[in-house]
């Protein structure tokens, strides 16, 4: 549970304690402990219920089911399941396996991409438990008087703990005893690589800066302490900041924003088009089931459902991709969210530095007397400049050797295997080389020093430098010490008495036990003394210059202190050496060593007291007197890594701001800041203390304005979470900034400010202290190698080979997600003006639907997905770090532009494509356009047989004949005029011959709607008698209805075209209506409604039930076209057995009748083969004894109801259905064709494809793979009765090719003028391109 705000704000101010100030006596009270014995059992008994485990408390976790159920449940997830039910329930009432169909994919869909995204980010979790690490198995405690070991976790306030150099410290502590080297390494909670001393007095205010305390999860590199237990768990200082990490509101990705922003657009098109299209169809008296599947499809047409896979994919690609470049993504999101970043809070030490301290240069005494020379390290970018041979050089090593206890883990130095054991080649161990080389993420190598030093950092600094010179182990084991004064705070140094091994025993090896070579040599011993500079050089009266001692002047050393000086203005630590002979006549051999001899305050040989002055109190030992030689400096510093100032130098090229904030001395860090370049120009430190030194005020010349400087270094002490936003606005409008000195709250609050103003801020550090910020910054960037486990589990990222050059890498690779992620959605959204228009055009032209909803599904989750995921594999654009940091408010993922682009200008001439072979396959199944509109409403294409007017044509059989006894048409000569007469059961195809053409067409008038119910079976349904008046509550045509057409010379329509089609089957002329003519079709075990509410087989007569039209209801249930209309107000129903006078229309509104008799031919029916004669007409069922086209001879007109079938003609609109889905898959097709050009043409937004080639792959194969589904989809017969696809022919394949060109050329004609018509410019400050946008760009660069 996240803190209040005022908890919040308490955690971010800095930590307050008192128990380091507390005095001992009164806390042995308050605790209720005994410094000598411990707690007593039961104490420990009642503590341990009152405090709880000594643990932190871990990150609260989403249940895996949770986050199972929100990746099914997103807004687009949603809007399909709703599709989905409403499918079933349409199927449920209907029976329309269409909708059956559909309903299953659509829940298929969003299981499918659900389960994808689901084990996608459950691979990416890092399932850290960050916390354990910090928390030692057993410490050694004090209860009951007795020394043992127990359960870290089992700790309580009040406890007496012992630790030992290695151990880490088990909670926070009080020092009650400790040894004078005690050091403790603070490096993960306040980022200072330097161990620090530590003491059981109280030192400092500051918890954080006293020397009385140690901090739970800090280790103890050296020395060892006894301490009482203030503070466990939760309540420590390290649980106070994890809290704040894990408290922190972490708030969406800059791309979770982008992607709810779009989901929101697309969803609010979405549903608007549905409603809108839902209530104009109600309007138009569209049956609500069919009006709710066609807002489905409406829906379907708009939402891309790849897209939230194809965004899962894409990510993952990438964060696998900079995995090879040694980051490890942990939050997909957070990939793109680097691409945004426009500001970097960097940690120092370990992430700009390689965190191991170095000996960067060095001072000595070379033949032109004292200089400065350079060490190979990334701090100086030169060589070693110094002289090995040099004498003096050579006794600075020896003393930087000998005087110093920091030694090489001989485990380090053989090579072991994953478990830890030893590698053994011929039963031998296997060195390992003192320097290995090191790849990092970047492709960069860097040598490092494979032994693993153990001590104190500057010591172990200094050995790895000597070391290859001169082997450190042989010097010191030829030159034991006899006496050693360790360094301590008070007198800054460490001195060591040595014998010298050039008086050894001619027998002395290295191992020659140390006893026996003090004893043989009875030559001189040496002094080696090491410190602080100033202390060092106070105690020098000789130096040693080209190998020769000589008098130390006071000029020598006020350069010499120059040189200090010049040194530590550099931000190096510097220490210095000198070194003392002592004559074996002043110091012979058994000579005892000592630091306090009895009696007196200082040791009984030369340390250069001469000029040291003590308490009056004290007696100063007369040897200690005598001074020392001077040998040189060393000065250390954590250097930079190699590769992070030409990274921070692409940083500010791609114009974003490299703020340095770290818990180290300002000194220090302007040093490495000036290094590795985020500070180039003067800071107002430096204005200021150049102005106090020359003596210049406002107003004089060559006064300098620190309010005018581009850079600041501000220590923490400066700042608070109190301080007003003005002031953090000042010190922020510095381009070049550094915070010193830093707690983990201000590191908090500095990165909020950042934020507050506008910035997309990725933090990156290492350490504890580190991890409130990297939780609440955008991005957070832990360490791999250095960073603790509480920082990996707060960031985001993490660097496996903790190089901020890699941070580098990861903004181009998040800027080339977000660029890819924008063509990606670009190349998805331009289908759909091609999949919505045809639910458009339904509605708005009343043509049959060009596109399925199945099919928008086959072209978003099949063949768009592939060449949409492979946008994740194009290579970034030549000026993608020269481009500034993406503004967030303004270059959305998706934008105006975009969707300019890919509705309004790539997505029409697709759609234009569509429709294009649309109208060219149904014209070659002879339907030509202009007789679409109208026919595709009332959802009776496919269902009902078509009506037409020729102009000129003639009637053919199937085998193409005419017939020779066909009568004039109208007055003009055959094949001229408008066919006058209907085509018959042997020249039932109507075909153009030469230059006849269809002039328009109709559907009957639904004029009859009779009784509701259910038949039995297919019996029943052949039985006149039984049907009669019944449709199962369906309207259906009447034979009144068909005269009306026939009267206006509308015949039912076969055209020869089809018959010259694949499709063709002869059999449709004589129908068995007892076999299944396809799912969702008529016949076979259809139920009622869809029986009914197709072509009846047979026809109903209003005149013979209803002669005097009586049962007419006014326009009940039915919305004819405004033609059919007309020809019903024409028609005279006299003239088929009504009434004279009668008329089934008035107001211009049909009549929909519920009384009708029904014929079949089968005799069973009264009537219906007399007067009308009905049972003879063209339009009533063959009656054979075994139904097909073949079998047409066993057809009679004398009816034997026992052995002979109706045989149905359901030529015309079983045509019309094929030629329909012929059309829909030469248009799904169509898209794929265009979405060749529309993919390669989204591979750039700015270059000409030329430019960028064709080197995708992954790309390459997509337009292979879409091609090859599409083609499968259409081909292969157990896919087309789901997606209602068919064998489309190949010349249908063609027709969307010059579209293709089309949409390719526009775009590169419009890249290359947006190009020519945007200058750029090079910015000489900062090197950053500049564009001036020209009006192509402006309004077209999405």
């Amino acid at each position: 549970m996240a803190p209040s705000k005022k908890q919040d704000d308490d955690l971010k101010k800095n930590v307050e304690m008192t128990e380091h100030k507390e005095d001992l006596g009164e806390m042995e009270k308050r605790l209720g402990t005994n410094y000598e014995t411990g707690l007593t059992t039961k104490q420990v008994a009642d503590l341990q219920a009152k405090w709880g485990e000594n643990k932190l408390t871990p990150p609260p976790e989403t249940h895996i089911c949770i986050k199972f159920i929100l990746e099914l449940t997103d807004f687009f997830s949603l809007l399909l399941w709703g599709g989905g039910v409403l499918c079933f329930v349409g199927y449920g009432l209907e029976g329309a396996k269409d909708n059956l169909y559909l309903g299953i994919v659509l829940f298929f869909v969003v299981l499918a991409t659900g389960i994808f995204s689901f084990v996608q980010n459950q691979k990416s979790d890092s399932l850290m438990k960050s916390f354990a690490n910090m928390l030692p198995p057993k410490v050694l405690v004090m209860r009951d008087g007795k020394t043992g070991n127990e359960d870290a976790i089992k700790l309580v306030p009040g406890d007496i703990v012992l630790v030992n150099a290695g151990d880490l410290i088990p909670a926070d502590m009080r020092i009650l005893e400790c040894s004078d080297n005690l050091t403790v390494d603070q490096a993960s909670l306040t980022g200072e690589n330097e161990a620090q001393k530590r003491r059981k007095e109280c030192t400092h205010d500051d918890p954080l800066e006293t020397q009385n305390l140690c901090f739970f999860g800090t280790q103890v590199p050296e020395g060892s302490c006894k301490g009482v237990v203030i503070s466990i768990g939760d309540h420590t200082v390290m649980g106070r900041i994890a809290k704040l990490a894990m408290g922190t509101d972490k708030g969406q990705t800059p791309i979770n924003k982008e992607i709810e922003n779009f989901i929101h657009i697309i969803s609010a098109i979405a549903i608007f088009l549905g409603i809108s299209f839902l209530i104009i169809n109600a309007v138009g008296g569209v049956p609500w089931i069919t009006n709710l599947v066609f807002m489905i499809g409406i829906i379907v047409a708009n939402v891309p459902e790849g897209l939230i896979t194809t965004v899962t994919v894409c990510l993952t690609l990438t964060a696998n991709r900079m995995h090879s470049k040694m980051v490890l993504v942990k939050n997909l999101e957070g990939v793109e969210t680097l691409g945004s970043t426009s500001c970097i809070c960097s940690d120092k030490t370990g992430t700009l530095t390689q965190n191991i301290m170095t000996v960067a240069q060095i001072v000595y005494g070379g033949k032109n007397g004292f200089s400065i020379e350079d060490c190979e390290s990334s701090f100086s970018k030169a060589g070693a400049t110094y002289d090995v041979e040099n004498a003096s050089f050579k006794a600075l090593a020896r003393c930087a050797t000998l005087c110093n206890v920091s030694v090489f883990d001989e485990n380090s130095k053989f090579e072991t295997d994953n478990a830890g054991e030893f590698v053994l080649k011929n039963g031998e161990k296997v060195p390992v080389d003192f320097f290995r080389m090191r790849e990092q993420g970047d492709g960069s190598v860097i040598r490092e020093v494979a032994w693993k030093p153990v001590g104190n950092a500057s010591e172990a600094a200094m050995i790895k430098f000597v070391h290859p010179i001169s082997n450190v182990e042989a010097a010191r084991a030829v030159a034991p010490p006899e006496a050693v004064i360790p360094f301590n705070s008070k007198n800054k140094y460490q001195v060591h008495v040595h014998v010298d091994p050039a008086y050894n025993d001619a027998s002395t090896t290295a191992s020659t036990p140390p006893e026996e070579i003090i004893a043989k040599n009875k030559g001189n011993r040496m002094v080696y003394m090491k410190g602080a500079p100033e202390r060092i050089l106070a105690r020098c009266d000789k130096m040693m210059v080209d190998g020769k001692v000589v008098k130390m002047t006071a000029e020598d050393s006020k350069k010499i202190d120059a040189l200090n000086m010049s040194l530590a203005e550099n931000g190096l630590r510097v220490l210095a050496f000198c070194q003392a002979t002592l004559d074996t006549r002043k110091f012979p051999p058994g000579y005892k060593y000592t630091a306090d001899p009895d009696g007196y305050c200082s040791p009984n040989f030369p340390i250069g007291d001469f000029d040291m002055k003590y308490d009056a109190r004290e007696k100063k030992h007369p040897n200690s007197d005598e001074g020392m030689v001077y040998l040189g400096m060393m000065a250390l510093i954590d250097p930079p890594r190699p590769a992070v100032p030409p990274a921070v130098s692409k940083c500010k090229t791609a114009g974003i701001k490299v703020i340095m904030v770290t818990g180290d001395h300002p000194v220090t860090a302007q040093a490495i800041a000036y290094k590795v370049g985020i500070l180039w120009s003067k800071t107002v430190g430096d204005m200021e203390k150049e102005n106090d030194r020359d003596g210049l005020s406002p107003g004089d010349e060559g006064w300098q304005d620190p309010e005018q400087a581009q850079a600041i270094v501000v220590p923490g002490h400066t700042i608070s979470v109190d301080m007003p936003e003005e002031k953090w606005d000042a010190i922020l409008a510095h381009p070049q900034i550094v915070f010193a000195r830093t707690s983990p709250q201000q590191k908090l609050v500095i990165v909020e400010n950042c934020q507050r103003q506008g910035h997309i801020v990725a933090v990156t550090g290492d350490g504890v202290n580190d991890s409130p910020a990297l939780k609440q910054a955008d991005i957070g960037v832990a360490m791999g190698i250095m960073g603790s486990e509480v920082s990996k589990n707060a960031a985001d990222m993490i660097l496996l080979d903790d190089n901020f050059a890699s941070i580098v890498a990861g903004v181009e690779e998040g800027r080339l997600i977000f660029d890819n992620l924008k063509k990606s959605i670009c190349y998805t959204l331009t289908s759909n003006i091609p999949e919505i228009s045809p639910f458009i055009s339904q509605v708005l032209f009343q043509i049959p639907l060009p596109l399925s909803t199945i099919l928008i599904l086959g072209i978003d989750l099949g063949t768009d997905m592939v060449p949409a995921i492979s946008m994740a594999y194009e290579t970034a654009e030549a000026d993608i770090m020269k481009r500034p940091p993406r503004n967030a408010k303004v270059d959305r993922l998706v934008t105006k532009k975009l969707i300019n682009l890919a509705y309004l200008q790539i997505g029409i001439m697709q759609a234009m494509a569509g429709f294009y072979v649309y109208m060219v396959v149904l014209n070659d199944y002879g339907y030509p356009p202009h007789v679409l509109m109208g026919l595709g409403g009332n959802d009776y294409w496919g269902k009902q047989p078509t009506f037409c007017r020729f102009m000129g044509g003639q009637y053919v059989n199937v085998a193409g004949e005419s017939n020779p006894t066909a009568a004039t048409v109208g007055t003009a000569a055959p094949n001229v005029g408008v066919l006058t007469s209907g085509p018959d059961m042997d020249y039932p195809l109507w075909d153009r011959g030469d230059g006849g053409y269809v002039i328009d067409c109709e559907f009957p008038v639904m004029n009859f709607n009779g009784k509701g119910g259910s038949l039995a079976n297919n019996a029943e349904r052949m039985d006149s008698s039984k049907v009669n008046d019944h449709t199962a509550g369906e309207s259906t045509y009447t034979y009144e209805s068909v005269k009306a057409l026939e009267a206006r010379h509308y015949y039912e329509y076969v055209p020869w075209r089809a018959r010259m089609s694949p499709f063709w089957d002869a059999d449709w002329l004589y129908y068995d209506i007892t076999e299944e003519e396809a799912p969702g079709g008529q016949f076979g075990d259809s139920v009622d409604s869809m029986f009914f509410s197709y072509q009846p087989i047979g026809m109903w007569s209003i005149c013979m039930a209803d002669s005097d039209l009586s049962s007419g209801k006014k326009g009940a249930g039915n919305r004819p076209a405004q033609e059919a209309k007309d020809q019903i107000n024409a028609f005279d129903p006299s003239t088929v057995g009504c009434d004279s006078s009668t008329s089934m229309d008035a107001d211009s509104q049909v009549w929909m009748f519920s009384e009708a008799t029904f014929c079949n031919g089968d005799g069973r029916t009264t009537g219906c083969d007399s007067g009308q004669n009905l049972d003879g007409n063209w339009h009533m069922p063959n009656w054979c004894t075994q139904c097909g086209y073949l079998n047409k001879g066993t057809c009679s007109s004398t009816v034997d109801v026992n052995t002979m079938v109706p045989c149905a003609n359901v030529a015309s609109r079983m045509i019309q259905k094929e030629a329909q889905h012929h059309a829909q898959g030469a248009y799904f097709i169509s898209i794929i064709v265009v979405q060749w050009a529309d993919l390669l043409i989204c591979k750039t937004r700015w270059l000409s494809l030329r430019s960028q080639g064709m080197k995708n792959s992954v790309m390459n194969f997509g337009l292979f793979f879409e091609t090859l589904l599409g083609a499968w989809l259409c081909y292969q017969p157990g896919i087309q009765m789901g997606l209602g696809t068919r064998n489309i022919r190949f010349t249908h394949w063609l027709p969307g090719i010059p579209w293709s060109c089309l949409i390719f050329s526009y775009d590169e004609v419009r890249k290359y003028l947006m190009r020519t018509t945007s200058p750029e410019s090079v910015d000489k400050a900062s090197g950053q391109v500049i564009r001036l946008k020209g009006w192509l760009e402006r309004n077209t660069y999405y």
